[in-house]
């Protein structure tokens, strides 16, 4: 399967879905839930058609596929470059079309729903020294002000599945250390953290346990 979908750079994430090109965003849902469910390494059948590596590989480009065509502007820009007359030689990856949404729809200004919750002085001075970050912590940040993992991922529009895997440090789980930068960046930024210092800390530990 991963030979179909896969050519260089040109990453078809329609056909990782079994979708056609012209699908509408509820279909792009199910097939992305289907999928996860025939590719999920809690399903023991799978290692009798893949490795265990294989497997985790093809669940990361499934995660991937819901990232771009579950989004109306990553699609928009997908679909240009995949569909496009002079698509020839575009870079169809995760991370160039990101990039590219970016560039050209920069976002609006976070304008999320405002959340209660009890202050803790002590914790808020914890947060405003702190310079070490795991996913445990951010994971305490979010709890306790109160926001729901599917509400961070609202406000992230980071797949829920990735969020709890930066939560519990699980790299077996996560893409590439780009990608996982990125991830955490967009934490931190909901959470009122200091992006850099987050990111920084929470890769240096990522990168260290790499082996």
């Amino acid at each position: 399967m991963t030979e179909m979908i896969v050519e260089g750079s040109r990453i078809n994430y329609y056909e990782i879905l079994e979708l056609g090109t012209s699908a509408a965003q509820h279909e792009i849902t199910k097939a992305y839930d289907r999928a996860r469910r025939t590719y999920d390494g809690d399903n023991p059948e799978i290692y009798t058609i893949f490795s265990e590596k294989e497997a985790r590989d093809l669940l990361k480009l499934i995660e991937e596929a819901y990232s771009v065509l579950g989004n109306k502007t990553l699609r928009t820009i997908y679909d240009q470059r995949l569909l496009g007359k002079s698509s020839e030689g575009l870079d169809l990856s995760y991370d160039s079309i990101l990039t590219a949404s970016r560039q050209n729809f920069p976002e609006p200004k976070a304008k999320f729903d405002k959340v209660s919750y009890r202050i803790d002085e002590g914790l808020e001075a914890e947060i405003q020294t702190r310079t070490e970050w795991m996913g445990s912590d951010l994971k305490k940040i979010r709890e306790y002000k109160n926001l729901s993992i599917e509400k961070m991922s609202e406000k992230t529009k980071v797949n829920v599945f990735y969020l709890a895997a930066v939560e519990a440090d699980d790299r077996m789980k996560l893409p590439a250390p780009v990608f996982v930068r990125g991830y955490v960046i967009q934490i931190a930024k909901a959470l009122g953290l200091n992006e850099k210092t987050v990111a920084d800390s929470y890769m240096k530990a990522f990168k260290a346990n790499a082996g």
